[in-house]
């Protein structure tokens, strides 16, 4: 049985098909000016010091101009990869153009050993046109193959920041709405001020109010702390929303299971307030 598996295995070819080897690049341009490159290539490569050094030439190869280059090992769902940041990608303004070059990491890929590598690029959440090779890209994914040629990205940015200033206005009337429902003496203007506060609170679930800030950003206007505080701000409307569900909620509950007034016209409160 032995020699009739051995004479199958040398008919079939005898050894083990040589596996391609494969890695994996996430491009991301950030909304402050700078990007990050992760290389997905751990166990593949001698050690996480080859690794770094690759993720460095990369993303130097992609971002020429860039500054601030720092390298480490991070994990993602257990998955260990090297990311390396950078400053100043490209310049903030109304008008944002970056152009990305994957000829060089194609280079480095292939002196490697890596003949068919995944590239994936994002782009911060505004207004933007992705183009590769003078076609618009749309899934924004690429094959860096050995012999063929390598993608020439062209990325447009046109921000909005007039789109913040329409996020915020759901914080601002949720707080109306919050303020009117626990302080107004009519239940005829309370009831449907708590539920603009609910309405509010959902519109900012349900759209992204919370990506906005990105507009500030690639404009130029904000960065640091004053741009994470200006992306936030638009979701306080969430929060804002739970006190007039409660609200709502209890209104309902005392409707439902509170004593019959029999018609009765409401009279007015002696004091502020729906609980009254």
């Amino acid at each position: 049985m032995t020699l009739i598996a051995l004479a199958v295995l040398a008919g079939c070819g005898g050894g083990t098909p040589v596996r391609e080897q494969r890695a994996r690049i996430e491009v991301a341009v950030l909304h402050d000016g700078g990007a990050h490159v992760d290389l997905y290539a751990v166990g593949r490569l001698g050690s996480d010091a080859e690794v770094r050094a690759l993720a460095g030439d990369i993303a130097r190869e992609m971002f020429p101009g860039a500054t601030n280059i720092r390298i480490r090992m991070r994990k993602a769902r257990g998955v260990p990869f090297a990311r390396a940041e950078m400053e100043h990608v490209y310049r903030t303004g109304r008008k944002v153009s970056l152009r990305i070059d994957m000829s060089g990491a194609l280079r480095r890929l292939t002196a490697r050993g890596f003949q068919n590598t995944a590239m994936k690029l994002s782009v911060p959440p505004v207004p933007a046109t992705v183009r590769a090779g003078g076609e618009p890209s749309g899934p924004r994914g690429w094959r860096l193959r050995e012999g063929a040629p390598a993608p020439v990205v062209a990325v447009e940015m046109r921000p909005r920041p007039v789109r913040w200033c329409g996020a915020m206005a759901l914080p601002v009337l949720g707080a109306l709405g919050v303020a009117l429902g626990f302080f107004a003496r009519r239940r005829v203007l309370a009831l449907p001020a708590a539920g603009l506060a609910v309405v509010t609170a959902v519109l900012a679930v349900v759209l992204p109010a919370g990506r906005q800030g990105a507009n500030l950003g690639v404009a130029g206007l904000l960065h640091g702390t004053a741009l994470e505080v200006a992306a936030v701000a638009p979701l306080v409307a969430v929060p804002l929303g739970l006190p007039a569900g409660m609200l709502l909620a209890a209104v309902l509950v005392r409707g439902l299971t509170g004593p019959a007034t029999g018609g009765t016209p409401e009279t007015r409160p002696r004091d502020t307030g729906v609980f009254w």
